[in-house]
């Protein structure tokens, strides 16, 4: 194989939709997790020697250029005893998920090996073999991405997730250990109290998991965009991996992923924690204050309403929160 181009430009410490910052369950790989596609899609990944996220450019077999945002820095496996190196785990809350099937290759190249596996208790550690000969993966892998997308079937093998541009680049231990691991700066986190507040969407009472943070209301994207589907003020929610963003389109009818709505039977206080991903509307970047709750977004209503351009109204005596679509926003 033709070695890349490959030429890291920029270390970019972004996320592959939302980052935990803590070992995987007992069971299994540990290491740092990830939720694949977007928070609620019932999919994660636990990537051991976990070293950043980064972007590259370079040019593939064909001398053209390409340029990668997201690719996992993890470091260099080692060959299990089988032949086999493992990558990462899959765990996944679906309970119909059966098999994974994948085709392991090289960014530009061509494939380079074949993965099937079973799932069994939700779990699966993803661990391809390599065609390389009499080489391991630290004799080759410097300069290359990886790519190790897979598909996840069910038991008559209907697809039930598909997850595309899972790329990776490895670095050996010796090499990695070298470079100097800057400081994570410290994550102030607030209470987000269980909003005490009905909620009516156009005259009718909604069930939320809403939560107040400094006297705010905040709310679930999908949870929102559910309640106001079918409106004229109906809004889609997607994640931009080119941008590795959340992508909110005016207009648009909303595709629920089976997440929406969802209410605990006794909401308490929860640890929140400033969220990091970015939120685009209508193709323009937004800063809103923004919250990460169990592993979920929470943005201030009044934010999405003023973006998306529904009236919000606050009926103090009868402690009621009002979404109103037949009406625009003010302040």
């Amino acid at each position: 194989m033709k070695k890349f181009k490959a030429i890291v430009m920029t270390l970019l410490m972004t996320m592959l939709v939302s980052s935990i910052a803590a070992p995987a369950f007992a069971a299994g790989l540990k290491g740092e997790e990830f939720n694949l596609v977007n928070d609620d899609s019932g999919y994660k990944i636990v990537i051991p020697n976990f070293i950043e996220t980064t972007s590259v450019t370079g040019k593939n077999i064909d001398d053209e250029e390409f340029e990668l945002s997201n690719v996992v820095v993890m470091e260099t496996p080692k060959k299990n005893a089988d032949g086999t190196y493992s990558i990462f785990e899959i765990i996944t809350t679906d309970k119909q998920a059966v098999l994974v099937d994948s085709n392991p290759g090289v960014y530009g190249e061509g494939l380079l090996g074949i993965y099937e596996g079973k799932f069994v208790n939700n779990r699966l550690v993803y661990s391809p073999t390599f065609m390389i000969g009499d080489k391991e993966l630290k004799d080759i892998a410097e300069g290359y991405v990886f790519t190790f997308d897979f598909t996840v079937y069910d038991k008559d093998d209907n697809v039930l997730f598909d997850v595309i541009d899972l790329n990776f680049m490895f670095e050996n231990k010796a090499d990695a250990g070298s470079k100097e691991t800057p400081a994570k700066p410290e994550v102030k986190k607030v209470s987000a109290k269980p909003t005490a507040s009905k909620v009516m969407v156009n005259g009718k009472e909604v069930a939320f998991e809403a939560y107040e943070i400094d006297g705010s209301n905040y709310f679930k994207l999908r949870d929102l965009a559910t309640v106001v589907n079918g409106t004229d003020k109906q809004f889609s929610v997607e994640w931009d991996g080119v941008k590795s963003a959340i992508s909110l389109t005016g207009g648009e009818a909303y595709k629920a992923d089976g997440s929406e709505l969802a209410v605990s039977a006794n909401p308490t206080v929860k640890d929140a924690t400033p969220a990091t991903a970015k939120l685009y509307v209508n193709g323009q970047e937004v800063q809103f204050t923004a919250y990460e709750i169990n592993n979920s977004n929470y943005f201030k209503l009044r934010d999405i309403a003023k973006a998306i351009n529904f009236a919000v109204t606050w009926d103090a005596k009868a402690s009621t929160v009002g979404i109103d679509t037949s009406a625009g926003y003010t302040e």
